[in-house]
């Protein structure tokens, strides 16, 4: 004889068999209308492609009705399917078995709210239903059942996409697209600039204006860019001029490299001017790096540089670049295309034709411009020319009186 459990789970089958074969005949579709009064009615509305709308004519179950337009408020489908689930659903027995085939009839007939009610309506019964668990979407983490979705969102995470991210990552992934936008267009008007710039006239006059307005960080880089490609000696101290009214640390960099490394007296100069504007730490410590430089020009124009910055932080490096050494390749001996003869100490006699091979040799030099920026920077009426040691014995009593007692206690 069956025992009760399988002839309850016999039955749940035979409903739901019974609910597949009648939900494979046509339903109506139907819709529910609330009424500006507070009611609601059910039935097919009629003449759902009237437009303007002035009535809503409406078939139900005792005949139709003609409602105006300002006496319904909301019109909601009413689904053949959900018609179906709300027959079936007092027929279907209260077992998980049979809240299990109510579900996954739901699934099938698109009725997802429906669908998750019968599966938590299982895990009120058993608890850790493993199939019920991932049809409701849980996983398992540390030993409990977790919905990741609310998990993120717990843990501060917000959906972008198809990725959790953090608001801030995405608030600053929304502000570099908004400056990649902006710098796009400031290269393209940068560029429509510079035409006018070649056309000349009022045209020429008007772009140079507005070019030396433009405080906009985010016109740093297509200036910078222009400027690259700029060979018209006015045109690039227009826009050297440009680069010191913006203040970031991209237009900072190009106007010390201009200021140290130009070949062009007034480009290096306004590009100095821009720099005394602005914080320019960025800019010592580049300059500082360039007094170490093997070529001795290079050494001498970033301490120019420095001395009108006038930063407390190049007085040692600038002491230490009075004197530098660099190499130097030499050819001692005859000049280039003389022959020169030479006899080996055994009497023997043999001749050497041209020139001698290059030498690398080393050499000191004394670098007037680091003197004088020294001065400037230190604003005192001191000058120990090129005597390192002197300047930074000077210096050290300078910054430590001499009455200090530098011992420990």
């Amino acid at each position: 004889m069956p025992s009760q459990s399988h002839l309850k789970s016999l039955c749940a089958s035979l409903v739901i068999t019974a609910m597949i074969v009648l939900g494979s005949c046509a339903v109506a579709q139907a819709e529910i209308f609330h009424l500006a009064s507070g009611g609601t009615i059910e039935g097919t509305l009629l003449n759902p492609d009237e437009s303007p709308r002035s009535t809503f004519q409406v078939q139900t179950d005792s005949g139709t009705l003609v409602l105006g337009r300002t006496a319904v408020r909301e019109v909601v489908a009413f689904s053949a399917q959900l018609k179906q689930y709300e027959q079936f659903l007092p027929r279907m027995p209260d077992t998980i078995e049979g809240q299990f085939q109510m579900a996954k009839w739901c699934d099938q007939n698109n009725l997802p709210e429906k669908r998750d009610y019968h599966y938590n309506e299982i895990l009120k019964r058993e608890h850790d239903n493993v199939e019920a668990r991932k049809a409701l979407g849980y996983e398992r983490f540390q030993n409990k059942w977790i919905i990741r979705d609310d998990w993120m969102r717990k843990q501060g995470y917000v959906r972008d996409g198809g990725r959790w991210r953090f608001p801030q990552d995405i608030k600053m992934m929304e502000n570099d697209r908004s400056i990649e936008d902006q710098q796009v267009e400031w290269r393209k008007q940068v560029r429509i600039w510079r035409s006018w710039l070649k056309r000349g006239g009022d045209k020429a006059q008007e772009a140079a204006g507005e070019l030396r307005k433009v405080t906009d960080p985010n016109a740093g880089l297509a200036v910078i860019e222009l400027l690259e490609d700029e060979n018209h000696p006015a045109v690039r101290e227009l826009l050297v001029d440009t680069l010191s009214n913006i203040k970031t640390p991209q237009t900072t960099m190009a106007l010390v490299k201009l200021a140290a490394n130009d070949p062009n007296d007034s480009i290096r100069d306004r590009a100095t001017i821009g720099l005394e504007q602005r914080n320019n730490q960025v800019a010592v410590s580049y300059l500082i790096g360039q007094l170490k430089s093997s070529d001795n020009t290079v050494v001498n124009r970033a301490a120019i540089v420095l001395g009108r910055l006038k930063h407390p932080a190049s007085i040692l490096p600038l002491m230490d670049a009075l004197v530098t050494t660099h190499k130097f390749q030499v050819t001692r001996g005859t000049q280039p295309g003389r022959t020169n003869a030479a006899f080996d100490s055994t009497g023997g006699g043999g001749m050497s034709f041209g020139q001698k091979k290059p030498e690398i040799i080393e050499q000191d030099i004394q670098n007037q411009g680091v003197r004088v920026a020294l001065r400037q920077v230190l604003e005192e009426e001191v000058d120990y020319q090129f005597d390192e040691a002197a300047w930074k014995t000077w210096y050290a009593n300078k910054k430590i009186p001499l009455n200090v007692d530098l011992r420990r206690d």
